[in-house]
C-alpha cells in the first residue's frame, strides 16, 4: 500500500503536468481566451494546494492540515510557485 507521501506527490505530479499542458495550449480563438484562463487559474490553485500537501506531509503534519500553513508563507512569492511547477 501505497503511503500518503507517496500519494501527495503523485497528485502534485498531476496537477502540475495539467498546469503545464494549460500554459502550453493556447486557446482555439478568441472567445475560448476567458475560459482558458479561468481553467488554468483553478489548475494552479490545485497544484498549489497539493504542493502544500507534500510539503505538509514531509513535516509531519496530518494530510487535512496541509493548506493550513504552506500557502500563507508563499503568498507574496509567486516566483517559489513558478520554480516549483519546474521542478522534476
Amino acid at each position: 500500500m501505497h503511503s500518503d507521501l507517496e500519494h501527495a506527490r503523485r497528485a502534485w505530479d498531476r496537477a502540475k503536468s495539467v498546469v503545464q499542458q494549460l500554459e502550453s495550449r493556447p486557446p482555439d480563438n478568441a472567445g475560448e481566451a476567458s475560459r482558458h484562463q479561468a481553467e488554468l487559474h483553478l489548475a494552479r490553485l490545485r497544484a498549489y494546494m497539493a504542493q502544500g500537501r507534500v510539503i505538509a506531509l514531509q513535516r509531519g503534519c496530518l494530510a487535512h492540515k496541509a493548506c493550513e500553513d504552506a500557502p500563507r508563507e508563499r503568498l507574496r512569492a509567486p516566483e517559489a510557485f513558478a520554480a516549483a511547477l519546474a521542478e522534476p
